[in-house]
């Protein structure tokens, strides 16, 4: 076998070598290869976006999202839905991130050197660069490796003179390949250099650090709790006057300061929803299939379903164990014979036509079963008498799947009547298995106790078989008659409101929802969409965009409303959030004279519980093992409350904590403080390992956060793509 062949054979990688030019025509036939021209603009000397000043070219954006769609189509076998849109966004961050990664090893004046990427590419070859001159014994031909690396006209040698391939061709791709494999390696290196310097500096711990932790995560305390909760407070019970808001913003003014321009959008959406002529079209579809199915005798259906299959691009399936199969299609093809063509059936809302295909029996013996679960609670007793009594009403001819969905205490299969589908051995917890596997079809068994509770099984079928099928799905959707409807619709609309009427009123002439979104900034998609944030960024306030169409949502027409320039938020926009901090200081300052009568009456008493003979509103909790570290058992977050368990005296009353949200009484009634002067060199080094770790792992994260916050960004893919 040729060298070229074994490396096409052993390497995807080579693979993607030899696709270049396929994929350099997927990039000059792409769809959206349209606006670029219609901007006027040159394909390849485009600019999509610009770093710091520097260009990201079109051509070179889109051949690498057109790669990455064009590998995933291949892993798939071809069978799948490509988000392009996500794959996009993916590469537009690794490009962005590569040139500012570049930029900062310029400005740290530690560049990779030449002589480091010949070390990797010649000394220490990574995997992808040694699979396709590695044997299928597992050998790596290091000579061949070097041969083609150095010399890579050498590469003509190996090309077959019968195959049809030019060498030149090939050896002028390998070398254009060469500079792309040494710039891929030159940006990991830059990228290992900046986190290696990044971690050195974010992730330093300091001795006193280390012995603190200790201490809090060593340290453990027992107390008793009564919680007076600002919710006691109505709203309506609190005033809040402009005075009080004006004064809150002119002393906190610094917590309102704004970074980046922002933007605000109203939108309406046109949902795409089925018009009564598709709702019609289904319903001949369906009369139609079905008519031709029960005209024709049961010899020829076999026939008739493939050109069926055909005519509605209805989808087959190969062989593969019930337990791989939609349960809901899975009881319907399990006990049918090879031929068999069933339909309609109505699942999820759809309708489906089956045929049986193929049936082949397996090793692995499956069942098909439905369970009712009745957790213990409280009263294990109590509960196994609710199953016995459940099991009788079942076995005395009760619908299994309503018992199931007014008693079954496993939610997520009890909305589906209990069903469990197919599973093998291996699936289920032991108990539930033994019982399941040894019940004849048909039978239903229990009271079996598992650790989660008592279980009803209802056996419904055993199989071993795998089974291949074909099936026709029909539904309600949207034809193009209506889509098109929808969108002139939505561009009548734009037009109105170019035309002066208010976008306002016109919504709601059109019984349309006006939505209008909060200020944003350019990093944050709108409705999971950065084309309406790049649309609301790159057009004047006013603008109303043409007709979007998103995924769930329908099509959408928005206009920009309102900016905002870094500096401080005006006071309306921050009003509510003013407000709310407000509310809830007043609340606690309303609670505070109950909380401090009642601690007048109780102080002196020797456990906390007596409370109730005071105020019988409030209950008593304990906490045990509470650490200072924010988080309170029974309660949730709040660190005053935490920190101030590790301050008061041990089995008093302690006088009311004002927390976040609520005053607490407390009585803590047992607490030890670790020493940290205990704590000896290995257990030193253990934690500081740990914490150390912890800070590496977020250290770059941080750091490229800050970095790309700071940079100048501008992003064009809103004139080059519909949707991103």
């Amino acid at each position: 076998m040729g060298v070229i062949s074994r490396m096409r054979e052993v390497s995807p990688y080579l693979l993607a070598l030899f696709a270049l030019v396929f994929i350099g025509f997927m990039v000059a036939t792409d769809a959206d290869i349209q606006r670029v021209l219609h901007l006027g603009e040159n394909p390849a000397t485009a600019v999509i976006g610009v770093v710091n000043g520097e260009k990201i070219r079109y051509a070179e954006f889109n051949e690498r999202v057109q790669q990455q769609v064009e590998q995933q189509r291949k892993s798939a076998g071809g069978d799948i839905e490509i988000d392009e849109a996500g794959i996009r966004q993916s590469i537009w961050d690794m490009m962005v991130e590569e040139i500012l990664l570049r930029q900062a090893a310029e400005k740290a004046a530690f560049p990779v050197t030449r002589e480091e990427l010949l070390d990797v590419l010649l000394d220490n070859p990574p995997d992808y660069l040694r699979q396709p001159f590695t044997d299928s014994a597992g050998v790596f031909h290091r000579e061949r490796y070097i041969e083609l690396i150095t010399q890579p006209e050498r590469l003509a040698d190996y090309v077959d003179p019968n195959s049809g391939v030019d060498p030149v061709e090939v050896v002028e791709r390998w070398k254009r390949d060469l500079v792309r494999i040494e710039d891929f390696l030159r940006q990991n290196r830059t990228r290992e250099h900046l986190r290696s310097l990044v971690n050195a500096v974010g992730s330093i711990v300091s001795p006193s650090y280390v012995r603190r932790q200790y201490v809090v995560e060593n340290s453990s305390a027992e107390v008793h709790y009564v919680v007076y909760s600002i919710d006691r407070i109505r709203d309506r019970e609190i005033t809040i006057s402009d005075a009080e808001i004006e004064a809150y913003y002119r002393q906190h003014r610094d917590a309102f300061r704004q970074k980046k321009p922002a933007r605000k959008l109203k939108y309406v959406i046109f949902p795409l929803e089925p018009t009564s002529q598709d709702s019609a079209n289904f319903r001949k579809r369906l009369a139609r299939i079905r008519q031709e199915l029960e005209q024709t005798p049961p010899e020829r259906r076999d026939s008739l379903f493939s050109l069926l299959l055909s005519e509605y691009q209805g989808r087959s399936y190969g062989l593969s164990s019930l337990a791989a199969i939609e349960p809901q299609k899975a009881q319907y093809l399990a006990s049918q014979p090879v031929g068999a063509v069933l339909g309609p059936v109505e699942l999820a809302g759809k309708t489906y036509f089956f045929r049986v295909d193929q049936r082949q029996p397996g090793d692995t013996l499956l069942v098909h079963a439905s369970h009712i679960l009745i957790g213990f609670g409280g009263n294990k007793d109590s509960a196994r008498a609710q199953a016995q009594e459940i099991a009788r009403r079942a076995r005395s001819g009760e619908n299994f799947a309503e018992l199931a969905r007014l008693y079954s205490q496993d939610r997520a299969t009890a909305e589906r009547g209990g069903d469990l589908g197919w599973f093998p051995r291996g699936r289920m917890v032991k108990p539930f298995e033994e019982a399941a596997f040894a019940a004849q079809p048909g039978s239903i068994v229990g009271p079996v106790e598992s650790p989660f509770g008592f279980h009803i099984i209802a056996v419904h079928a055993k199989s071993a078989d795998r089974i291949a099928y074909s099936e026709i799905e029909l539904s309600v959707t949207l034809g193009t008659a209506g889509r098109n409807q929808i969108f002139r619709e939505a561009y009548s609309f734009k037009q109105q409101v170019e035309k002066g009427t208010p976008f306002d009123t016109l919504a709601r002439r059109l019984k349309k929802n006006p939505v209008e979104t909060a200020f944003f900034e350019e990093t944050t998609p709108v409705l999971g969409s950065r084309t309406l944030t790049q649309f609301a960024f790159s057009h004047p306030i006013g603008t109303v965009s043409d007709p979007i169409e998103l995924k769930p949502y329908g099509v959408v027409v928005a206009q920009v409303i309102d900016e905002r320039k870094p500096g401080y938020k005006p006071l309306e926009d921050v009003r509510s959030e003013i407000v709310e901090k407000l509310r809830r200081s007043k609340k606690l300052d309303l609670l505070r004279a109950h909380v401090d009568s009642v601690y007048e009456r109780l102080k002196g008493a020797d456990i906390l519980a007596r409370i109730v003979e005071i105020d019988s509103s409030v209950q008593v909790q304990t906490a045990t093992m509470v650490k200072d570290n924010g988080f309170l058992q029974g309660y949730g977050q709040d660190p005053i409350v935490t920190a101030m368990i590790y301050r008061v005296p041990v089995g008093v009353i302690a006088p009311p904590v004002r927390g976040e949200r609520a005053y607490f009484l407390l009585q803590v009634t047992k607490r030890e403080v670790a020493d940290p002067k205990t704590m000896d060199s290995t257990r030193f080094v253990e934690l500081y390992r740990r914490l150390y770790n912890t800070a590496k792992a977020s250290a770059y994260y941080y750091w490229y956060t800050a970095l790309r916050d700071r940079s100048d960004i501008e992003d064009r893919r809103v004139k080059f793509y519909r949707e991103f």
